[in-house]
């Protein structure tokens, strides 16, 4: 009530009628607490784009291996998971089993076309790999990332893209800056990519998990 009092005497004071101030009087304020905060902003994207989980938690039909079963096995692990509930295992034999060409793939999003334009100098793709058992320092792998006209580009793995030695008793971070890959010598359409690939080479057994990209360190 003295609110509205003193509200009336300012509103006359300052020349508003009465039926102005009769339309004051009936604005609600919305009380607002004083610890009250903004929603989070998304903290996973990098330059507008969100499409950074590649592998997490699900075998689903974006996941895919090369069918040649004598070389090459995906499936999915519960008990060795680096986070969440599902990592992947990844056994392969390409020389015994007498294979030319096997791998794996993910067309995550999926399968949408996504834009690295804005991140090719900004990100990486980053995994975490985990012998399942002994340990080794080359990873046989190569990785490539396809676009929509169906031009693949490679980079292959080397010492440097990872943080130790593979070992059975912890996951080793595995980190490839975007910036690598041939994307302009191959006329690659970063704007429409479609998968990343993992071309498997010699032999190897190993679980995966956590692969995304992330926001390049300084």
């Amino acid at each position: 009530m003295k609110f509205a009092l003193s509200l009336f005497f300012l509103c006359v004071l300052a020349g508003f009628s009465s039926c102005e101030v009769a339309k004051l009087a009936q604005v609600q304020m919305k009380p607002i607490a004083l610890y009250d905060v903004m929603p989070a902003a998304d903290t996973n994207a990098i330059m507008g784009f969100k499409a950074v989980s590649i592998y997490a938690n699900t075998l689903d039909n974006s996941v895919w291996s090369s069918p040649e079963k004598q070389c090459v096995n995906l499936s999915k692990e519960n008990k060795i998971v680096f986070e969440g509930t599902e990592a992947l295992h990844v056994k392969w034999d390409k020389i015994t089993g007498g294979c030319n060409w096997i791998g794996i793939g993910f067309g995550w999003n999926n399968w949408q076309a996504k834009d690295f334009s804005e991140i090719v100098d900004l990100a990486s793709i980053q995994m975490k790999v985990r012998s399942v058992k002994g340990s080794f320092k080359n990873f046989p792998v190569a990785f490539a990332i396809e676009d929509y006209t169906n031009v693949q580009t490679y980079y292959g793995f080397n010492a440097s893209l990872a943080s130790g030695v593979f070992t059975d008793t912890a996951w080793t971070t595995v980190t490839i800056p975007l910036s690598k890959f041939p994307f302009k010598a191959k006329d690659a359409d970063v704007s429409k990519v479609k998968q990343l690939i993992i071309q498997l080479e010699a032999d190897g057994d190993v679980y995966l998990d956590a692969i995304k990209i992330v926001k390049n360190e300084k």
